[in-house]
């Protein structure tokens, strides 16, 4: 597996006799005839946001907000890495089509440490300003994209947003049992708040393709409920929901699919969703009924998730997002993140450098102001 995570197996070095040709794919239709031959690097992934699933909804979705170019890096027949970019309207910068308007960790494609940089000298030869806006630290492609900048261009890696994640053992079958006296003397009172409502149950589920629409519109209803529905970001209003429909719809043909409910009465309090790929858990969105925050339902529907995942013999529970303190009750690992600024030494390279510092000097200001006032 081509590791972007630092305790995932380590990336297998190879050698491959010729260079790589590469193709450019410019929407979701003419992605789609690669399916197959992708799904074949699919298993070489250490996340799930490199997939093929996870790129082609990306590409139906967001098609409309800028020019669309997937470098796909091919030997002979196979397909061994892929670049999946989106122009920005401002100054031609293209950047990780795979982030776009979904803000999780995301990267490059590859089989191999070859592949990822021959695909990175690719990219660096094409000559245009490109943005990474969040990778995993730990992830070969930072390196490989130092290695191809030399000394012409510049390339900027800033620390961005880790994320956190526990790593399962049979320990985990009683997640409760992880919490100090005082938080467990707390989840057992939110269970018995969540009891005195009706009978508490959580629902677990691993849909086919053709119930997806009807689990996740009763997953988007829960989660509308929230403030995301005053602000009119909740999923059922976004094309991030678009996004998820389109993609569950895929990694539940394939089986990865996984959406969760926590029943209390006859009412859902909190929901949850994602997939499983590499061996591991990766929690997409969560949501829960307001109405039953004294009940805490998603801590009661996660416990169920991880025990479920113990189950079913994973290796880790991905929580993705950010690092928030009810999830530092659980767990003080995260994933490192950074992102990387790459400015070719271009026309084009150099008015990109020149109007990201202006726009951070700009920020610095208005801080400046802000504190004062």
């Amino acid at each position: 597996m081509a590791s972007a995570i630092d305790d995932g197996p380590k990336l297998v070095e190879a050698r491959r006799s010729g260079s790589l040709a590469f193709d450019i794919v410019r929407s979701a239709s003419e992605l789609r005839p690669c399916r197959e031959r992708w799904l074949d690097l699919d298993a070489r992934m250490a996340t799930p946001m490199q997939t093929w699933a996870w790129i082609e909804a990306a590409a139906a979705t967001f098609q409309g907000d800028g020019p669309i170019e997937i470098v796909v890096g091919r030997d002979g027949d196979e397909i061994v890495a892929g670049a999946p970019l989106i122009a920005r309207t401002r100054l031609a910068r293209q950047e990780l089509l795979n982030y776009h308007g979904l803000y999780e960790p995301a990267d490059l494609a590859f089989c191999d440490a070859e592949a990822n940089a021959a695909l990175a000298e690719a990219l660096w030869r094409r000559g245009r300003p490109l943005f990474l806006p969040r990778v995993f630290a730990a992830s070969p492609t930072v390196a490989a994209m130092e290695r191809a900048v030399g000394r012409s261009g510049k390339l900027i890696v800033r620390p961005q947003a880790a994320t956190p994640w526990i790593a399962l053992d049979e320990s985990w079958a009683s997640p409760e049992q992880k919490l100090s006296s005082r938080r467990r003397s707390d989840f057992r009172r939110s269970r018995r708040h969540a009891e005195q409502a009706g009978p508490v149950r959580a629902e677990l589920l691993s849909p086919h393709s053709d119930q997806v629409e009807g689990l996740l519109d009763r997953a988007f209803d829960v989660e509308r409920r929230s403030w995301k529905g005053t602000t009119g970001t909740a999923l059922a209003d976004s094309r991030a929901g678009e996004f998820y429909r389109r993609y569950a719809k895929r990694t539940a043909d394939a089986g990865q699919f996984r959406i969760a409910f926590l029943h209390v009465g006859n009412q859902v309090a909190a929901t949850q969703f994602g997939v499983v790929h590499g061996n591991r858990y990766w929690v997409l969105k969560v949501g829960y009924d307001p109405q039953f925050h004294r009940s805490s339902p998603g801590i009661l529907l996660m416990v169920e998730a991880i025990k479920q995942a113990v189950s079913d013999g994973l290796e880790t529970y991905e929580l993705l997002g950010t690092v928030e303190p009810w999830i530092q009750v659980w767990t003080e690992l995260e994933r490192p993140c950074v992102s990387l600024r790459w400015y070719p030494a271009s026309f084009s390279g150099g008015l990109a450098l020149a109007a990201d510092m202006m726009e951070k000097a700009g920020r610095a200001l208005a801080t400046r102001r802000s504190c004062a006032s």
